[in-house]
C-alpha cells in the first residue's frame, strides 16, 4: 500500500482533512532517542519499560589530561587551542578532538569513549545503563568507558546484556625515566544484568584472560540466557599470559599493558581459541547462584578437536531456552546451525517440515514465548536462490507452519513472540531495480493467521517509516526501529546550520513504541492521497517556494 508523508511546512495545509482515517498503531517516539545521533530498541516489559542502545550519544565528555597538546596534528588543526587546553571548545574543535580520540580506539595511550550507551527508558523518563564503566577520581563520576548493549528486561526490572570493561589510568614510569600513562582495563567484555544501580558480572565457565560472555534475554525467574567461554583450547595463549608475567620477557611494560593487548588480540580470535557455549545463569537477591552451561545438539568424540560454537537467545518463564547449536546437515557428516531447544539439561531441535519444494540449509530459533512456541527462521533454497523463511514451531506438539509473508522468495526475520501469539520481526517487501530489497517491520497473529507490514498499520502521513520491530509486550504494544528525515545536530545536540546559516536534515534511525489504537482501524491511503489531489491548488505556493530551495518540505512517498 502506498503510504505518503508529509513535512511540517505542508501539514498545515491538511487541517481540513478528516481524522477518520484511523490506524491500528500510533507511533511514540522514546525521548531517549534524542540523546544521540541513532537508536535502537531492543526489549520492553508490560509496564512498557524499553530498553534501547544509543549510538554517538551527544556531549562526550573529554579529558583533555590524556591529549597530547604539542602533537602537530592538534597544533595544525585546533581553533583554538588555548582554549581547548582548559576544555573550554567551540563546537569545531570539540568535533575534532572527538573524533581524534575515536579515531585511536583501542590505543593504550588515549581516553577511551563509549561508542554505545544503553538506556531503560519510558515516555517520560530515561536511566541510562552503565555496565562495567569506571568513576573518575578527578570528578567523581562515570567516564563514559565502557561501551555496553542491552538485550533484554524482564518485569522486575533487571536489564541483560554486554558491557565493556571500564577503563582506568595507570602511572608508569620506564626505564628512560620517563612518565607514561596508560589506558588500560581488566578483561575486554562480558555479559552483565543490571537492576537499579547495582550491576551484577555474568562471568563465563572459563575466564582466562577475562574470558567472554554475552546475554540476550532474563526471564521472570531471573533466569539470564546467552553465550559464554567454556574451554580455553589454545596453548599458545597460556605460554602467552606466562610471559605477561615475567618481568624479562614482557619488556619495559607495565604487566596490566601486556595483558590488555593479549585481551584485544584475543578477542579478535575467539572463535579459535575458546569453545563457546549456550549458558544460563542463575540471579539470586542480585548474585548469580549457579551458571549451567547448555548441551548442544551434537556430542563431539573425546578426541574431536573441534572448536564449536553455540547459543541460548530466549527463555521463557518455565525455563525452556532457544537458540542455535552446531548440527549435521541433512545426515551428512557436514556441519551446519540449527535451531534448538534446551529442556531439562536436553538438546533438541525442531521438527522438519518435509515440504520437497524446500532444502534447508540452516536454521535459528530467535524466541520462545509461554505457550511452547519457537519462532526463528530458516535458511532454505527458494526458487533457486537463498531465503530466510520464518517459522512458528509448536514444541508441545511437534508442529512447525512457515507462514506465507510478501512475496516467495522474501527473507523474513522473527524477532519476538508474546504470549497472544503475536510475532513481530522484519521481512523484505519489494525489489528495487537494482536488486536491493526493501525491508520493513512486520506483526504476525498466528491464531488468524494474518500478515501485516507495521507500515500499513500505521496512520499514512506518519513521518516515520518502520524498518523492524524489535519487540512485543503483553498489550501488544511494539517497540520499533524506525527511520525519520530529521534536522541535523551537532555534538552538543544543538541544531547544525551550514555556512549559509541554514538547516540540513538527514534521514536517521530512531527508537519507537507502537500503541494499539482502541478501536482503530486500517487508515485508508487511497482516501488521503485523493484529498491530496483536490487540495493541491491550495499548497502550489508552498510547492513553488520548494522549487526556490525550500526542497527539504518536498513530500516524500512512502511505501
Amino acid at each position: 500500500m502506498k503510504k505518503t508523508r508529509l513535512a511540517a511546512l505542508l501539514s498545515s495545509a491538511f487541517l481540513s482533512i478528516p481524522s477518520a482515517f484511523s490506524a491500528q498503531y500510533e507511533v511514540v517516539e522514546i525521548p531517549a532517542a534524542q540523546l544521540g545521533e541513532d537508536s535502537y530498541p531492543s526489549a520492553i516489559n508490560d509496564i512498557a519499560e524499553i530498553t534501547l542502545n544509543l549510538i554517538s550519544q551527544y556531549n562526550p565528555v573529554i579529558d583533555v589530561t590524556l591529549l597530547d597538546f604539542n602533537s602537530a596534528t592538534l597544533i595544525a588543526s585546533l581553533t583554538n587551542i588555548e582554549n581547548a587546553k582548559s576544555g573550554d571548545f567551540n563546537t569545531a574543535d570539540y568535533e575534532l578532538l572527538y573524533a581524534y580520540i575515536v579515531a585511536n580506539d583501542e590505543s593504550q595511550f588515549f581516553q577511551q569513549i563509549a561508542s554505545i550507551n544503553s538506556y531503560v527508558a519510558t515516555e517520560d523518563t530515561s536511566t541510562l545503563l552503565h555496565g562495567f564503566d569506571t568513576i573518575a577520581p578527578s570528578t567523581d563520576d562515570y567516564r563514559n568507558s565502557a561501551k555496553t548493549t542491552v538485550r533484554g528486561i524482564n518485569e522486575s526490572g533487571y536489564t541483560v546484556g554486554l558491557s565493556y570493561d571500564g577503563f582506568y589510568t595507570l602511572d608508569y614510569v620506564n626505564e628512560n625515566i620517563e612518565d607514561v600513562t596508560y589506558v588500560l582495563n581488566d578483561f575486554y567484555a562480558r555479559a552483565f544484568a543490571q537492576i537499579g544501580d547495582d550491576v551484577i558480572g555474568l562471568a563465563p565457565p572459563d575466564d582466562t584472560i577475562g574470558g567472554y560472555s554475552e546475554a540476550y534475554d532474563i526471564n521472570e525467574l531471573n533466569q539470564v540466557v546467552g553465550i559464554a567461554t567454556t574451554e580455553l583450547v589454545s596453548d599458545t595463549l597460556e605460554d602467552s599470559i606466562e610471559a605477561c608475567n615475567d618481568e624479562d620477557e614482557r619488556g619495559d611494560v607495565p604487566v596490566e599493558s601486556c595483558l590488555r593487548n593479549l585481551s584485544i588480540s584475543t578477542y579478535a580470535s575467539l572463535s579459535t581459541v575458546f569453545q563457546r557455549r549456550g549458558v544460563i545463569w542463575q540471579l539470586d537477591d542480585g548474585n548469580v547462584t549457579d551458571t549451567l552451561e547448555l548441551p548442544m545438539l551434537i556430542e563431539p568424540d573425546e578426541n574431536d578437536t573441534t572448536v564449536y560454537s553455540s547459543t541460548a537467545v530466549a527463555i521463557n518463564d518455565f525455563g525452556i531456552a532457544v537458540g542455535t547449536s552446531p548440527a549435521y546437515y541433512n545426515f551428512t557428516d557436514t556441519l551446519t546451525s540449527a535451531a534448538v531447544i534446551y529442556d531439562n539439561d536436553k538438546a533438541y531441535t525442531i521438527s522438519e517440515d518435509n515440504d520437497e519444494e524446500y532444502d534447508v540449509f540452516a536454521s535459528y530459533a530467535t524466541d520462545i514465548n509461554n505457550n511452547d512456541l519457537v519462532v526463528g527462521y530458516a535458511t532454505k533454497s527458494v526458487l533457486g536462490s537463498s531465503a530466510s523463511k520464518f517459522f512458528v514451531y509448536d514444541y508441545d506438539t511437534g508442529l512447525i507452519d512457515y507462514p506465507d509473508d510478501f512475496f516467495d522468495s522474501a527473507s523474513t526475520i522473527p524477532t519476538a513472540i508474546n504470549d497472544d501469539n503475536m510475532v513481530v520481526g522484519y521481512t523484505e517487501y519489494e525489489e528495487t531495480s537494482s536488486g536491493v530489497r526493501r525491508v520493513e517491520g512486520f506483526l504476525y497473529d498466528y491464531r488468524n493467521d494474518i500478515f501485516s507490514g507495521l507500515n500499513d498499520l500505521i496512520e499514512c502521513n506518519s513521518p516515520y517509516t518502520i524498518a523492524q520491530a524489535n519487540g512485543i509486550n503483553e498489550n501488544n504494544e511494539i517497540i520499533a526501529t524506525a527511520t525519520i528525515s530529521t534536522v541535523d545536530r551537532d555534538i552538543t545536540g544543538e541544531i547544525a546550520l551550514d555556512e549559509y546559516d541554514a538547516e540540513s536534515y538527514t534521514t536517521h534511525v530512531v527508537a519507537v513504541k507502537l500503541v494499539p489504537i482502541a478501536g482503530g482501524s486500517i487508515d485508508n491511503c487511497d482516501v488521503y492521497e485523493e484529498e491530496y489531489e483536490r487540495q493541491g491548488s491550495s499548497v502550489y505556493w508552498l510547492l513553488f517556494l520548494g522549487m526556490l530551495g525550500l526542497s527539504r518540505f518536498a513530500v516524500k512517498p512512502r511505501t
